[in-house]
Formats: C-alpha cells, structure tokens, sequence
C-alpha cells in the first residue's frame, strides 16, 4: 500500500518535504495486572522521529521511541501479589493521515487532527522488586523462569525480549510558522507478547523453580503467599498486552528549496501558496 501511495505521490510532489522532530510525554500499560484502569502508573517516555510529507493529506514517519510501563496487583487489591516494571525501546514506521489539508508553514489550515496507523517492534525486559517495597532491589524476572517456562514437565516456553507492535492512535498538528509545527498525540500499542508483565500462564511449583533457579525465582512464581495448586491460573492466557504513549511533539521542516504545492491539495495550493 505504501508503495502505490508512493508512485501516486511522484506524479504531484515537486521536491522532498522532509522534517524531524522529537516527543516528550508519558507511557503507561494495559494487560494482566492492569485490565481497564487509563494513564495508570503513567512513567515518562520520549520519541524521535523523522516525517516525510507525501502530501498535505498523507506523511510516513519513522521514529524511535523509549517509555517505562509498571505495575502492581496490590493497587487492584488482587492477593495474587505480583509486581514488574519494564523498560521499552521502541522502532516504528507509521502511516499518517491528516484531517485537512496540512503542511508546515500552511496559511489556510494551520490545525488538523490525523490518524495514525502502523508497525514495529520493541524490545523490553520485565523486572520485578525483591520483595515489593519502596528502596527494595529490582531483579530481572524472566532467568527466573517464574511459570516454569523452559522446565520439563511445563508445556511453558521461554518468552522472547523482542516483539512485533502494531501502533495506532490519533492526533493534531499545529503550524506554528514556516518551519515548525507542534502537536499532540495518543496512540496505543498492541504488543504481540503476554509477557511484558511476566505473567500470562499458570503457576508453577515454587519449590521446583527455588531448588533449579534460586530463593527468588520461588519468590516471584508465588509471592502470594497462598501456595496456589500447581496448572492453575497465574494470568489471561491468550491475550497480548498494550502499551500507551501520549506525547506533545515538535517538528522542525529540513533546509531546502521551496517549491510551489501542485493543485493536488486545497485551495492555498492552487493560489501557489508556498511552503
């Protein structure tokens, strides 16, 4: 598809329209631990980015993006007790579509809200706090093997630290002048992984995983206390987790030679209005 847009573009576009721009904002995740609450333990997050305008209407944008998600069952009240945080890296190629006809430096419509659609991948690593308290250690979950991932006797499979995403979201863009633009942008994040909380199976025994991994692999595998039966349920298995930027963004327009907007856009291109 992005190809076709491409080759359709050519026939219009006169010269490249290209800007970077950077993100500041908050990350925050949805999955076994968190079902439903919005913005919960919202953590700082920051992206970068590069933007080509393949007209006023449509952009690709590729970017790099790094956010923290966490969470806790103790803040849904939930005696299962278990707790993570994580750091993601994020690489994205997004697709762009603009309201109205938008470029940087535009004189007619100088707001527009967009969509945007897209893919990418993530690399993240679950930690856990040792035992949960504030000053306590955070130790890497998944060596730990907290489902009995990779153990004979469990059918659970070691998770892999890189995943497939699927951006999605909307946002608006605001031409501040010739050169610059802001805006605003919420986009969620559908990760093919249930484990960016370490949890998405069933309970493992605790004294297998203490007597192979260590006292704290036992500890994260059960830190209930409850000493649930072996196979039960530990998470939703079969759903994949999200994850959530909301970011204000600045974009400056590269150094280059103007060009006058083909009559492919609205009324300010076909006045020969310049970007």
């Amino acid at each position: 598809m992005f190809l076709m847009v491409w080759l359709l573009a050519g026939q219009t576009v006169q010269a490249q329209r290209s800007e970077i721009g950077f993100g500041v904002g908050g990350s925050f995740y949805m999955g076994d631990i968190n079902p439903k609450r919005v913005f919960y333990k919202t953590q700082w997050a920051g992206s970068v980015f590069y933007r080509y305008n393949i007209d006023t209407r449509m952009a690709l944008r590729f970017g790099a993006s790094y956010g923290r998600i966490m969470g806790a069952d103790a803040d849904f009240g939930n005696p299962r007790n278990l707790n993570f945080r994580n750091d993601l890296w994020e690489v994205s190629a997004l697709f762009e579509v603009n309201f109205l006809d938008f470029f940087t430096g535009s004189r007619q419509h100088r707001v527009s809200p967009y969509l945007v659609l897209g893919i990418g991948a993530v690399m993240s690593e679950p930690y856990g706090q040792y035992p949960l308290g504030e000053g306590n250690p955070w130790v890497a979950l998944r060596p730990l093997h907290t489902e009995g991932q990779g153990v004979e006797g469990y059918n659970a499979r070691p998770y892999s630290l890189f995943h497939c995403v699927v951006p999605m979201g909307l946002g608006c863009k605001i031409s501040v002048c010739r050169f610059m633009s802001i805006g605003v942008e919420w986009t969620m994040r559908l990760a093919f992984s249930d484990y960016l909380d370490d949890v998405g199976g069933t309970y493992a025994d605790p004294d297998v995983l203490g007597s192979r991994y260590g006292e704290r692999s036992a500890y994260f595998a059960d830190p209930s206390g409850q000493y649930h039966q072996v196979g039960t349920r530990r998470g939703d298995a079969g759903t994949y987790d999200w994850y959530s930027f909301a970011m204000v963004t600045v974009s400056f327009r590269l150094p280059g030679r103007d060009f006058l907007c083909p009559a492919y856009g609205g009324n300010s291109m076909k006045k020969g209005k310049r970007l």
